[in-house]
């Protein structure tokens, strides 16, 4: 591996010309621009700046498909979580996660970031999205360096095959105290909450405040909700970016939201002062991508994940709810 650097727009990554793979620290998600992108710990990313290498065993494979029309009220957090649900929160490990079919080429290139980052939570190694024109015209309006797709062999060999009809699905969340314990919105509705958190690498990229204003523009939070830009390029777009003459900033802050600067905020817990922390008993329903105890703060807390939707919606009514009533 070799000339890993960032190219404009600080948050897309691309090699030199000799680099067919990416290891990164954090930015997993890539899998949808189609790396071999996995994440690594501290002693990983040392041994590889002071040798240049990393062992790396290649992962079997397990591809999850998606078919059929998504419905307005689910998001890819939604699929995720529903295959995180069926095999386990380590039933993918070290196993390269593959999502295909006609719903998520339907996806746009943000939101098949959420599909290939939270491969990780089900314990994968990597998750992947062959390309497409999607693909190509993401990358080409961002480089002008050549580059050459790679795509599945016909005859390769899975260990799991999932199928999925999206027009069957309803949104779901994950209950504490793990990515794995789902269950369908339904199951939960009117479960009290404290906080509501939009934000993170799968909740605070800019389609996911576009579609959580959806519900929120002219309405009033309930319970205290964080919004947190997953970047600066994100903060700064949710200022220029328009919904009905009002920027997408101002439809939080009229909302009674509390806006915080770009980061990963309270996804990674932090010190005490950390914006949106949990610091105590707290009951919150957050975008973020974890909920095992401690993870947002407090060891106390309880955290529900779900989609900007069902997070926008709960936010309104102080309740876990369903945003197919909100979005009505």
């Amino acid at each position: 591996m070799q000339h890993v650097v960032q190219i404009p727009g600080n948050r897309n990554l691309r090699g030199g010309r000799n680099c067919k793979r990416l290891i990164d620290v954090i930015l997993h998600g890539r899998g949808n621009i189609q790396p071999f992108s996995a994440g690594i710990g501290n002693s990983d990313a040392a041994l590889i700046m002071g040798t240049g290498k990393i062992w790396v065993r290649i992962p079997e494979t397990m591809r999850f498909v998606f078919e059929g029309e998504l419905p307005p009220y689910l998001m890819a957090k939604d699929l995720i979580l529903t295959v995180i649900g069926d095999i386990g929160f380590d039933g993918g490990t070290y196993c390269a996660l593959e999502f295909t079919g006609t719903a998520v080429y339907d996806l746009s290139m943000e939101e098949r970031m959420t599909l290939t980052n939270m491969a990780i939570e089900a314990g994968g190694k990597n998750g992947i999205i062959e390309p497409d024109e999607k693909t190509f015209e993401y990358v080409r309006s961002r480089t002008n360096a050549s580059f050459e797709p790679v795509y599945g062999d016909e005859d390769s060999k899975l260990i799991l095959e999932r199928a999925y009809d999206v027009t069957c699905m309803e949104p779901v969340v994950a209950k504490p105290h793990r990515p794995d314990n789902r269950a369908g919105v339904t199951e939960v509705s009117g479960t009290k909450l404290d906080k509501a958190y939009l934000g993170s690498c799968t909740g605070g990229k800019l389609e996911d405040f576009q579609a959580a204003a959806q519900i929120i523009k002219g309405e009033e939070v309930r319970v205290d909700t964080y919004v947190v830009p997953s970047s600066t390029e994100v903060s700064e777009a949710m200022r220029t970016t328009m919904v009905d003459g009002v920027s997408l900033w101002d439809v939080f802050v009229n909302a009674g939201c509390q806006m915080g600067h770009a980061s990963c905020g309270a996804c990674l817990g932090g010190p005490i002062d950390t914006f949106g922390r949990m610091q105590g008993s707290e009951v919150v329903i957050s975008t973020t991508n974890r909920n095992f105890p401690g993870r947002m703060g407090s060891n106390e807390a309880s955290i529900y994940l779900a989609s900007p939707l069902t997070v926008a919606a709960s936010a309104l009514s102080g309740v876990i709810t369903d945003p197919r009533e909100a979005l009505v």
